[in-house]
């Protein structure tokens, strides 16, 4: 897709106002077309020493035509509500993540999207099952999929017993463990402190499909055409609804189950994790 053709996607009034009104309170990231020195996709996270975010439609503009001479191409935004996005030190704050919501990756490993689309319906099952249904939707990332709760389906009660963080992560990862593996697609817990998901009605990083969204009684129908660019079919109610209280019996069983998220507990990394990274970098900067 040009580059002219990607600015006219994001011209669309809904296209503007789904990715702000997703994006509000989170922290943004956007994929750009040119690469850098390694020849990867540039990624920009930050505004100068300020996470990047996104509050109206018109930070959509701004962010495209601030970034233009990389070509910005896909927004991102972070499972994470946060209280506040100020200065770096805020995304290395767990306490400052006032909500986050469980999202389950779902990948194909042979390009099969019927394949996708029938584990993201085990994964509504599960959630049914859980006594989560109002408060879930399903959407069509590009290549893969993933299915999410609102944030909001959990109480203050629960949240004040058990960390958001801790909440997103055991959830997902108790729902995982009880979905077939598999028939040639990959379910992954990839919930953490800096992980991003597409937005609502984003472009693909790469593909020419579009992040559409919809609500558990509509996925039996999605088709590859709801995500084509130029005739997408999108149910922007979907994400937006929820019941409060909803996913408490399950945030509280997965919990206890599963326990609290622990940086590396599912795979050694290669780096250290990054909001150690980022207190550590300001403490060498001597930053307040």
């Amino acid at each position: 897709m040009s580059w002219d053709l990607v600015r006219e996607h994001y011209s669309r009034p809904e296209v503007r106002r789904e990715i702000a009104e997703y994006s509000r309170g989170r922290w943004v990231a956007v994929h750009c077309m040119e690469r850098d020195g390694r020849g990867l996709p540039m990624m920009v996270r930050y505004r100068g020493k300020r996470p990047l975010t996104i509050s109206g439609e018109d930070d959509v503009l701004e962010v495209i035509e601030r970034l233009s001479e990389f070509k910005p191409r896909a927004f991102y935004a972070t499972a994470h509500l946060y209280r506040r996005l100020e200065s770096r030190w805020d995304v290395a704050d767990r306490s400052n993540i006032v909500r986050s919501a469980p999202v389950w990756d779902i990948d194909s490993l042979d390009g099969d999207w019927r394949k996708v689309l029938g584990k993201a319906l085990e994964i509504l099952d599960v959630l049914e099952r859980c006594g989560v249904a109002r408060s879930v939707f399903f959407k069509w990332s590009g290549r893969g999929a993933h299915v999410q709760i609102n944030p909001n389906a959990f109480s203050e009660d629960v949240l004040g017993k058990i960390d958001p963080l801790d909440v997103a992560y055991s959830v997902t990862e108790y729902v995982v463990r009880r979905v077939e593996p598999g028939g040639g697609v990959r379910v992954e817990n990839k919930i953490d402190v800096q992980r991003v998901f597409t937005t609502p009605l984003s472009l693909h990083r790469s593909v020419d499909r579009v992040a559409v969204c919809a609500p558990p009684e509509r996925v039996e129908e999605f088709r590859l055409d709801w995500a084509d660019p130029r005739s997408y079919r999108h149910y922007p109610d979907s994400w937006r609804r929820f019941e409060r209280g909803e996913g408490d019996e399950l945030a509280e069983r997965a919990y206890s189950s599963v326990g609290p998220y622990i940086v590396g507990r599912r795979r050694r990394r290669r780096h250290k994790p990054l909001d150690r990274e980022i207190l550590e970098t300001l403490r060498r900067l001597g930053a307040d």
